[in-house]
């Protein structure tokens, strides 16, 4: 429960000591300005004694364990939010697709969603198991100072995410470009960001009930709560097994990054055996001839897993063939990464050729690069 000032406990102190009663010294207050709320958390700092002194009563303090436990269960919980916010993001994607969307970044996204929930979620679940013991010997503890300042502060946030999501709701209404799409994802952050302040917000109103009524017990939790926290964790789960259905198995997503570091080591050969050839106007005799000569080196030679050197065969004065073995074939176009998405290194499992020509211009003509 919070604390009345400092310097109005202190007159009180001065009252009681003085044999005032608590009526006279409300009533007192209440003539000075003081608040009824202030008053009471005032004369609820002592205890109802016999004794000629005040007595006060046990303010409730923070433990380095308290703000420990209540530091970690409120980073993972934002973790937990900024994971199923992105899964859902995700999600709304999938269903309304835009032609520019690349499978290859919102994967990405996923595997980190993934990774959160995965550490996050057991570690919220542990942590709130320690609070509740907590509370049940000491149910002044989940009132700590530690705990309302971390309360207050994400009702802050919560706060202004909600009407930051509002503010962008209502521009892009304005401006006619409130799509399907942008609704949904509004829609996510402020029931995410909603649901994590009403939390917080049951909480205080609770601890607001008890001013004047020193002594009593917690009130009970609404009913709502514990609906709200299955909800919750009913939530995140559903959202990682949804992401772990559409990224790929961890031996597929190596298998994949191997043959992307292909086909980048495939583009660097291609961009130094052009370069020889506008150099010295052949291609090299072999790929060995790139390493050793400084205007040309590469260093990506040989395959990433085998370390057999990719396959190179003149063919024509300006033509030539590349060959690499790949674990498994090239995704679609919209999956690939940008850099990697001109079409011409697509490929199956196994080996595969990939015939090219050198391009060449009139050495006549000036060079067009400044």
């Amino acid at each position: 429960m919070a604390a009345a000032p400092e310097q109005l406990i202190s007159f009180v102190r001065e009252c009681l000591a003085q044999g005032l009663s608590r009526t006279e010294v409300s009533r007192e207050l209440a003539a000075a300005g003081w608040s009824p709320r202030e008053v009471s958390l005032a004369l609820d700092a002592f205890a109802e004694s016999s004794l000629p002194v005040p007595v006060p009563r046990k303010r409730v303090s923070s433990s380095p364990r308290d703000a420990f436990l209540h530091l970690v269960s409120i980073i993972a919980l934002y973790n937990a939010a900024f994971a199923v916010g992105a899964v859902l993001f995700v999600l709304i994607d999938r269903w309304l697709p835009l032609p520019l969307d690349a499978t290859a970044f919102w994967k990405g996204g996923l595997r980190w969603a993934v990774a959160t929930l995965v550490v996050s979620l057991p570690i919220l679940l542990v942590v709130h198991r320690a609070i509740a013991r907590d509370v049940a010997s000491n149910p002044g503890s989940r009132l700590s100072p530690i705990y309302r300042l971390l309360a207050y502060l994400t009702l802050l946030i919560t706060a202004l995410v909600m009407a930051g999501d509002l503010v962008c709701l209502l521009i892009n209404f304005l401006q006619g470009d409130a799509t399907v799409r942008f609704l949904l994802k509004a829609l996510v952050v402020f029931t995410v960001a909603g649901a994590i302040y009403l939390w917080y917000a049951g909480d205080l109103r609770r601890e607001e009930s008890l001013t004047g009524t020193a002594g009593r017990a917690l009130p009970p939790a609404p009913g709502w709560r514990p609906w709200l926290a299955r909800g919750g964790f009913a939530a995140a789960v559903a959202c990682l097994a949804a992401a772990l259905a559409l990224i790929d198995s961890p031996w597929q997503a190596r298998r994949l990054r191997l043959d992307a570091d292909r086909v980048m080591h495939l583009v660097s050969i291609q961009q130094a055996i052009e370069n020889h050839y506008e150099r010295r106007g052949t291609l090299p005799e072999s790929l060995a001839a790139l390493r050793s000569d400084p205007g040309t080196f590469v260093g990506d030679l040989e395959d990433p897993v085998s370390a057999e050197a990719y396959g190179y065969r003149t063919t024509g004065p300006t033509t030539y063939e590349l060959t690499a073995t790949f674990d498994m074939p090239s995704t679609a176009r919209r999956e690939q990464l940008p850099w990697l998405n001109d079409g011409f290194f697509e490929h199956g499992a196994g080996p595969k050729t990939f015939s090219i020509t050198v391009p060449t211009r009139d050495r006549t003509e000036p060079d067009p690069t400044p």
